[in-house]
This record gives C-alpha cells, structure tokens and sequence, in this order.
C-alpha cells in the first residue's frame, strides 16, 4: 500500500503537470451545467454526456495510467480501466439515449441536485481551507473523486430512465473508497463530498426501485 507522503505526491505532480488544465476543464463543467439547466434539453444533454465521457477517459488514461506513475501496479491499472469504462458508457450513451442528464423545469429535486453540484465545485475551494497548496487541490472534470460526484448528482436526475450499469459502477467508487481508503489513510477530507453524493445517489436508487415493485 503507497504512503500518504507518496500518494500526495503523485496528487502534487499530476497538478504540475496539466495546470492549469484543471482549472479550464472545471470552469468548463460549470459552463456545462449552466447550459444543461438553462439551454436546449437535447443539446446540452449531448454536451454533458460528451464532457462527462472526455473527463472520465482522460482520468482513466492520463491521471491512472500515464501521469500516476507512483500509484502501486496492477491497482492503478484497474482503476484506469474502470474510469475508461465510465468514459466509454458515457459516450455510448450519446447515442444509446439510456439516461436523460436535464433538470426538471421545477420541483424541490432540480434545487437540491443544484445545491448538491455546488458543493461539488467547491472542492478545490475545501482545499483551499483545509491548507492545501493549489497542486494539491482537488478538482472536478480532472479528478477521478469529484468528477464522480458530479456525474452521480447529474445521473439521479435520470433515475426513471437510467443508464444502470454505469450508475453502479460510480456507486462502487463513490462510496467504499472514502470510507476505506481516501479519508482514514491518505485524510483527503474533501472526499466527504463524493461519500455524501454517493449514499443520496443509492438513496434515490433504492426508492425508486421500491416505487417500480410497487406499481408491478
């Protein structure tokens, strides 16, 4: 198992390394959702899709496989491949049409899903707060933890027609790492904010499941 001083220094030159990429690719996403709330519900759900599948490629490829050269083999190459196979899904969803990433024109859920993607983008803003050095914050579109936050909010909008295997396979990082990994051996705080987003996606899983059986 890599130290916390090792894993944060992966964390710190994988910052060095694509800044201030991280910065763009965020505003970007804020851009995104902006538009996903506010622009054509085709469109922008398109573009969602298109930015959610390019991020999760590139976590998968440059931030696992190519930049994280100090996270220990073979783990940082499963990881790699799941985030490609998140990246792929999205994509693939394009087309398939499996999950509707839009906003409801109103109601109590499009607010909350709202403040919940607020809080996802504060987490290079958490950093900030607890100390950390701008190599060391934490970003959505480029960090494999805040962009799975952002993509489960996203997704439970969707959850009557969701892409399912893709939602499971965000749950299985979103919740056990943080618990297990993220926040007991390498204190990445921040990561409180994947945990919480990961246990309302299961939330709203479950409870629709349980509606369905009931109409059955």
């Amino acid at each position: 198992m890599i130290s916390p001083q090792d894993w944060w220094n992966v964390i710190r030159n994988y910052g060095q390394v694509i800044y201030p990429t991280q910065i763009i690719i965020m505003i970007t996403g804020i851009f995104a959702v902006i538009y996903l709330v506010f622009g054509s519900k085709t469109k922008s759900n398109i573009l969602m899709k298109m930015y959610l599948g390019i991020c999760n490629l590139w976590i998968g490829i440059g931030f696992f496989i190519v930049i994280g050269k100090g996270f220990p083999s073979p783990l940082k190459q499963i990881q790699g491949v799941l985030f490609i196979v998140i990246g792929l899904l999205f994509v693939i969803d394009i087309f398939t049409k499996k999950s509707n990433l839009t906003f409801d024109k109103s109601g109590f859920k499009k607010y909350f899903n709202l403040g919940f993607i607020f809080v996802v983008f504060c987490y290079p803003l958490v950093g900030i707060l607890l100390g950390r050095s701008i190599d060391e914050l934490i970003f959505p579109g480029t960090f494999p933890c805040a962009t799975t936050a952002l993509a489960l909010v996203l997704l439970t909008n969707s959850i009557k027609k969701v892409n399912l295997p893709l939602y499971i396979l965000l749950l299985i990082w979103a919740i056990p790492f943080p618990i297990l990994i993220q926040i007991p051996q390498f204190h990445v705080y921040e990561d409180s904010i994947m945990l919480l987003t990961g246990i309302y996606a299961l939330s709203v899983l479950i409870i629709s499941i349980i509606k369905s059986r009931r109409k059955v």
